[in-house]
């Protein structure tokens, strides 16, 4: 059993940075930084983990290709997207501590800016029940993953 590095999981998520709302989901605002620079970086994130990211959902073109026909002529997002990935490791665990955990993958990532906004970049994504080994796994790792986009994006060269 791996007691030390359980302990440094859970004390990184009591102890982290980002947003977390009551429904699960977590975010993370990086302030200077330009889109293309935060999406490089997460995707530079997710491969660092060993993972390939699926092809995008561009959730902000859906979103305005379809608003029109829904009366909804306001953009909510200047940029969006989110990307897919999945650990086999956790998905093993997560799937041998119960079989309908499946939902928990893949995992995802959106990125996106606000209109008016484009020198902040937001991540947000949701957290996986944090009850089992597996959930602690997943959650640790889109921690990782969102400071290191944090610590990449880009923020070294602003220059706005």
């Amino acid at each position: 059993m791996h007691r030390p590095a359980t302990f440094a999981v859970l004390l990184l998520l009591l102890l982290s940075p980002f947003d977390s709302g009551a429904d699960g989901i977590r975010q993370l605002q990086i302030h200077p930084s330009r889109y293309a620079d935060a999406r490089e970086a997460l995707v530079d994130a997710i491969e660092t983990e060993g993972l390939v990211p699926s092809p995008p959902s561009r959730f902000g073109e859906m979103l305005a290709r379809t608003g029109p026909a829904l009366d909804q002529d306001a953009p909510v997002y200047d940029e969006a997207e989110v990307l897919h990935f999945c650990s086999a490791r956790i998905a093993w665990q997560v799937a041998r501590e119960a079989p309908w955990k499946i939902a928990l993958c893949p995992l995802s990532v959106a990125i996106y800016t606000l209109p008016g906004e484009h020198k902040t970049v937001h991540l947000a994504w949701r957290e996986a029940p944090a009850t089992s080994p597996g959930g602690q796994a997943a959650n640790a790792l889109m921690a990782r993953i969102a400071q290191a986009v944090s610590e990449n994006a880009g923020r070294a060269g602003w220059n706005p």
